[in-house]
């Protein structure tokens, strides 16, 4: 006959293995290290294992304590699972979706998957967060978010069933100011001592940018790594800088004065990604389909941009796509 499991005695030990200590899980649980030993022993009993043991002032699993622990992180993800997933069904006819975004993505991705959840189902209570990418990680992987909009891939333990899901990759384009390009004189067509700004160096086009300076021998004159890319977008417009900007982000801004995109002798081949993160689930969350299925960022101005620059003929049609004009 299976012993029956006492879930309370399984959470406290999972709590104390994932901590590594009896005595930061006792502070988590408000309990007593005693009597979280107690109950943790008490399992011990059960299973008829040991699933802990001392190395000198250290708590160590044992290869059953490893084991046990596998199962107890897929028994708990599983739970707040059931729990979240009831809340996402429709109640009264609405359906709710919980949405983190990263900091790192532009608020014009985010305002694009908005306007899509509202198309597709106009009745949705959506629940927007903005935070560092590893609390959104955190967040989703305890079911409190059912998705996650990022520019990188989240990586996780395979035991954490998260899936990445590549739905965009948007062009990154120098832009400046028309005040700025008076200053310097001309549209400059290289970047040699030119102030520009740039991303924080955690971001993917820092480093694409700082690749793409040392391909081309180019040395510029950073004035400011920033993080917040809305703010390198405000810098540019005011004339502070030369930015490496997502394009779309540049067309979906209503600004007073249009930037200029550069046309440098070597233009850079950089993306910015966009992924929308999600946990594979025994019930997915009833919109994932027709997200992953439909929702795409709409680029047809960039399209009519880049065929805009081929070449001076067309300059002179005058038809430029919103908020930018190419120097």
């Amino acid at each position: 006959m299976i012993p029956r499991l006492n879930f309370h005695h399984l959470f406290y030990f999972y709590t104390a293995a994932t901590h590594g200590s009896i005595s930061r899980a006792a502070r988590e649980l408000r309990v007593s290290q005693p009597a979280l030993s107690a109950q943790i022993k008490q399992l011990e009993h059960v299973l008829s294992l040991k699933l802990f043991e001392r190395q000198g002032r250290r708590l160590e699993l044992t290869e059953a304590g490893r084991r046990a622990l596998d199962y107890a992180k897929a028994i708990f993800d599983l739970g707040r699972e059931f729990m979240d997933g009831l809340q996402d069904q429709p109640v009264r006819g609405r359906l709710r979706v919980q949405i983190g975004v990263a900091d790192s993505v532009p608020k014009a991705a985010a305002s694009a998957l908005l306007s899509f959840l509202y198309r597709e189902e106009p009745s949705v209570r959506v629940s927007l967060s903005e935070a560092p990418l590893p609390v959104m990680a955190a967040a989703l992987n305890h079911h409190s978010l059912d998705f996650v909009l990022s520019d990188v891939p989240l990586q996780g333990a395979s035991e954490d069933r998260v899936e990445n899901h590549l739905i965009a990759q948007v062009p990154v384009m120098f832009y400046a100011s028309p005040e700025l390009l008076r200053r310097l004189g001309s549209s400059p067509d290289s970047l040699q001592g030119a102030p520009v700004i740039l991303p924080s160096a955690q971001s993917q086009i820092y480093q694409a940018v700082q690749a793409y300076f040392a391909a081309s021998g180019v040395e510029p004159r950073v004035i400011a790594e920033v993080q917040d890319s809305e703010l390198v977008l405000r810098m540019a417009m005011s004339g502070e800088g030369i930015a490496p900007l997502n394009t779309y982000t540049v067309q979906q801004t209503p600004l007073t004065d249009p930037l200029i995109r550069l046309r440098l002798k070597k233009n850079p081949k950089i993306e910015d990604p966009l992924y929308l993160v999600c946990k594979e689930r025994l019930k997915p969350h009833p919109l994932r389909e027709r997200i992953l299925a439909k929702f795409r960022l709409d680029q047809s101005a960039e399209k009519k941009l880049s065929r805009f620059a081929k070449g001076p003929a067309e300059k002179k049609s005058g038809r430029h796509p919103r908020n930018v004009r190419t120097h």
